[in-house]
């Protein structure tokens, strides 16, 4: 049973032994140098014994810590927790393994990617258990107080599972079960005269539940759980830039739109996401200014709040921080496919070679529970284009300033004077500032005459600084670009409802 996929995990285990032993000897080594170096300094009048900087804390140091009063804080005797804390991992990894085999030998199949994990072990109990019990749900009779308590039971113990039982659960499950399982947790109404059932999961608990599945779950088996729960993907053929093509502002085409791995990395390489900076980002092809114009603003007054706010899990998913429309946080977990063009460009936001602005987007895109509609100019009222959505990217084109920030910042924004003093006064205080442009085509005509092809009637612009008495706005549609320059009098014609974020310290 040792020997599996090219790993024998009994010699594993054996060497995990041998540092966790030379991790014991070394505070032998740290005392014993200690003394050398203590009494070097003493014969030495003071003058230093050493000038490395690792062996200078050792001077003085002939008392040793148990490793459970924290330990030595330099070296060598740091190494008894570190060489420690290394058998550890190996030790929970190589269990991982054992049992991971076993799961295959049983007929489950395993990820590739989970076998290795730092985790409990799996036991195949847990899995079985919960197969048998979201099967029951089929045709059972939920009696009086409607189904929320069984279904809690299911969320529970698949909530409770390892990320390699969560993936032979998701191997073994028949997709009808699953499919059930997502109807009933939709399904909150209750049953008419018996007012008190409750009956599926509030939206808040089915969202962060998805979003655990899915944090945990193998490559293999995103399609299914995607195919069983659609909340899990957003989609994206009813945006405007689907269905024309294009992009109906700036004509940007979007022809041959799929899902697929962007070939971008999440941060630019070596930056870890660093560099973050508003300038670098681009909104992309869908009509979601608003939101992108939001994201953008808060990431140049706050960049490490953004930056927080995204994540990537060993799966491969990624977790990106939103807060929802009753105002609580939620970590909503997307796969790392994203829409991309028939070249294979990503469709929506990106940043100077980095994707992380799209799977803020992805995100939101499925957490986004305000549209009422909102179509470009001349399709109001054509319901192909003008319908109130939820769960995809056509929710989240055309809205007001003032939907977006509550989702990125968990507050809402403040509605602000129309003019530049009291824009200024909001920037300097450390607010992000966005402003919209108004409609029809006599503005655009002028406005073209003053800023050409970076003006837009219906466009969200976030604020960027000031030059002298006058205001300077970023176009979200990022570079090539320009900014904006105008002058008092230019916003207040062209410009209006401001809105101030908040973003938390």
């Amino acid at each position: 049973m040792s020997e599996f996929r090219g790993f024998d995990t009994a010699e594993i285990r054996a060497l995990a032994s041998s540092l966790r032993k030379l991790g014991t000897d070394a505070r032998g080594m740290h005392r014993d140098l200690a003394g050398v170096l203590t009494e070097a300094a003493q014969l030495l009048n003071g003058k230093p014994a050493t000038t490395d900087p690792l062996l200078q804390p050792l001077v003085g140091q002939l008392f040793v810590m148990p490793s459970f009063f924290g330990g030595p804080s330099s070296m060598p005797g740091t190494l008894d927790s570190e060489l420690g804390d290394m058998a550890g991992s190996m030790e929970r990894r190589s269990k991982q393994l054992d049992e991971c085999k076993i799961l295959i030998e049983h007929g489950y199949a395993v990820d590739n990617a989970l076998l290795f994990a730092d985790e409990v072990a799996p036991n195949e109990k847990h899995i079985s258990d919960a197969l048998k019990k979201l099967h029951e749900l089929d045709g059972k009779d939920f009696g009086t107080n409607g189904n929320r308590d069984d279904l809690e039971k299911v969320k529970s113990m698949l909530e409770g599972m390892t990320a390699a039982e969560i993936d032979a659960f998701f191997d073994r499950v028949p997709e009808a079960d699953l499919k059930r399982y997502n109807d009933l947790m939709n399904d909150t109404g209750d049953s008419g005269w018996k007012w008190w059932d409750e009956n599926g999961l509030p939206a808040g608990e089915r969202r962060d539940h998805l979003s655990m599945i899915l944090g945990k779950l193998g490559p293999a088996h995103w399609a299914k759980a995607q195919a069983a729960f659609p909340g899990m993907q957003p989609g994206f053929d009813t945006t405007d830039a689907f269905l024309n093509g294009k992009n109906s502002q700036n004509g940007a085409e979007a022809k041959g739109m799929h899902w697929g791995i962007p070939s971008e990395p999440l941060f630019a390489p070596g930056t870890d996401g660093k560099e973050i900076t508003a300038a670098d980002i681009k909104q992309g092809r869908f009509a979601d200014c608003w939101y992108i114009a939001s994201l953008t603003s808060t990431a140049q007054v706050n960049p490490q709040f953004i930056r927080d706010g995204i994540v990537q899990n060993p799966n491969g998913t990624i977790n990106v921080r939103i807060w929802d429309e009753d105002g609580n946080k939620r970590w909503v977990t997307v796969t790392p496919d994203l829409p991309l063009d028939k070249n294979g460009d990503i469709m929506g936001a990106s940043a100077n070679g980095s994707s992380w602005p799209a799977y803020y987007e992805k995100a939101f895109a499925l957490a986004y529970g305000d549209d009422k509609g909102g179509a470009p100019d001349g399709k109001a009222g054509d319901k192909k284009y003008d319908r109130a959505e939820r769960g995809n990217y056509g929710a989240v084109e055309w809205d007001n300033t003032d939907k977006a920030p509550p989702y990125v910042t968990g507050k809402d924004s403040d509605s602000i004077d129309n003019n530049v003093p009291s824009l200024r006064k909001s920037f300097e205080s450390g607010h992000p500032v966005i402003v919209a442009t108004g409609s029809g085509d006599d503005v655009q005509k002028k406005g073209d005459g003053i800023w050409k092809d970076t003006f837009h009637t219906r466009h969200v612009y976030y604020v960027k600084g000031f030059q002298g008495d006058n205001i300077v706005l970023g176009n979200p549609w990022g570079p090539p670009n320009k900014d904006i320059v105008a002058t008092p009098e230019q916003y207040k014609e062209f410009f209006s409802d401001p809105q101030a974020l908040e973003v938390p310290k």
